[in-house]
């Protein structure tokens, strides 16, 4: 009679499936990204024809041009490895696991 009391119960942990857990997330300063920086306010460089009939820029405009360049290029190269290092530790997170 036991028997008959049981196998309702071996037919119940029969039909339970394994359940499988995936890592956790990662921490979620792990997912965003250094944003982008803001362009900078450039206007075109005025140009005039020289004697020869080359186009020739003033100097001084093209280093305030420069100048205002220059550090949108080194922000952006940081923001860029920003994405890079974090693409990379969750890169390694999900290798472990």
């Amino acid at each position: 009679m036991k028997q008959l009391k049981l196998l309702p119960l071996f037919f119940i942990l029969a039909a339970c499936e394994t359940i499988k857990v995936g890592p956790p997330p990662p921490p979620v300063e792990r997912l965003v990204c250094e944003a982008l920086p803001a362009k900078p306010d450039v206007s075109p460089l005025v140009a005039f024809t020289a004697e020869n009939g080359a186009l020739v820029y003033f100097k001084a405009d093209v280093d305030a041009r420069d100048a205002k360049i220059a550090p949108y290029i080194v922000e952006l190269r940081g923001a860029w490895f920003s994405c890079s290092s974090q693409l990379g530790w969750n890169r390694d997170y999900y290798a472990a696991q």
